[in-house]
């Protein structure tokens, strides 16, 4: 009894030092994943609204074309109409037969003319026809594409404004559990190097797992050579959601703002990204392809050899070079 109740009154154990600092991952992780979800979202919109913009320039372009068919066939119209006038003024068709003819060829040249004047008229009027008819289709598919652009903006405006109202709101604990962290990983890493210090290991913390510093570029060839360069450029530059550079990245505006330094287009959006490159194995990854996390997926950054991959993490940090060992990751993809 006695031993119970001294139990009882023992107090409960200390958090360690990495316990603290694992739970102060966890709360980041988590409420970083959700902001962004939130801000993909709002770059999946815009996106759409870029593609749905893009379908009505194409459509005005080829509606301008059109119309300026439908000119040519109405002018070639107007001239069969003038002519056809002027015929029926002078010599009809029943004339032209049976005014005297000096020979059957003569005759004959006369059917001919005929015949190839009448088929003139009719394809001159068939080709207007068919023109206006293919002018109110591409009308049609022009207006079809405004109301689909004006939506789209509309549905962006909406997810964006949502987006950073709830950024503004949880940005600043966004950045408190980011400086917690720093600090609770940078006095981990002062005992790890104290006590390889006094073990005697001379070799030890020299890799510190630290994301400042100079970092080596890897060895890459091909067109993701300037897009790993792009990218390793940007280190210490700071996260902002929607950004695309040069002053500040999301994680999507980072990847696609250095495969654009190396002539791929990609859309601002790290699902848009997955779903525009090809899929490869983690176990295949070459540097320049990109790493995709989360489900939904949210969150992009670039392999760039020897385990490691830049990105931009989230609000309070910046563009950095870190393990890829994060533990939810989908897949990869090749653009």
């Amino acid at each position: 009894m006695c031993a119970l109740l001294v139990g009882f009154a023992q107090p409960a154990s200390a958090d360690t030092p990495q316990e603290r600092l694992e739970r102060a991952q966890a709360r980041l992780h988590d409420l970083s994943a959700d902001l962004e979800i939130q801000i993909e979202e709002c770059n999946t919109r815009r996106e759409q609204h870029k593609a749905a913009q893009q379908a009505v320039e194409d459509n005005r372009a080829a509606y301008d074309e059109v119309a300026a068919a439908l000119a040519s066939a109405r002018s070639q119209r107007g001239n069969v109409v003038a002519e056809m006038y002027k015929q029926s003024s002078s010599m009809g068709h029943v004339e032209a037969l049976a005014s005297p003819a000096t020979s059957l060829n003569e005759y004959a040249e006369r059917l001919a003319w005929l015949d190839i004047t009448s088929r003139a008229r009719t394809g001159a009027f068939e080709r207007f026809g068919a023109a206006q008819d293919e002018l109110a289709a591409s009308a049609g598919m022009l207006e079809a594409t405004e109301a689909q652009a004006r939506r789209a903006n509309a549905d962006a405006q909406g997810s964006c404004e949502e987006t950073r109202q709830r950024v503004e709101a949880e940005e600043a604990r966004v950045s408190d559990l980011a400086a917690e962290v720093e600090r609770l990983e940078e006095a981990a890493e002062r005992r790890r190097q104290e006590e390889d210090a006094a073990a005697g290991d001379a070799s030890a913390g020299k890799d510190s797992g630290d994301d400042g510093g100079s970092i080596a570029t890897p060895e890459v060839s091909g067109n993701a050579a300037g897009a790993v360069e792009f990218a390793l450029a940007q280190v210490g530059k700071p996260y902002a959601w929607g950004g695309s550079g040069p002053g500040s990245y999301d994680c999507s505006g980072l990847t696609s703002a250095a495969w654009a330094a190396a002539g791929k287009s990609l859309p601002h959006s790290s699902s848009m990204q997955y779903s525009a490159t090809a899929r490869v194995s983690k176990a295949a990854l070459q540097p320049g392809d990109l790493m995709f996390f989360g489900s939904p997926i949210h969150h992009v950054s670039m392999y760039i050899g020897n385990g490691q991959m830049v990105e931009a993490p989230h609000s309070g940090a910046q563009v950095r070079v870190v393990s890829t060992g994060r533990s939810d990751f989908v897949g990869a993809g090749r653009p």
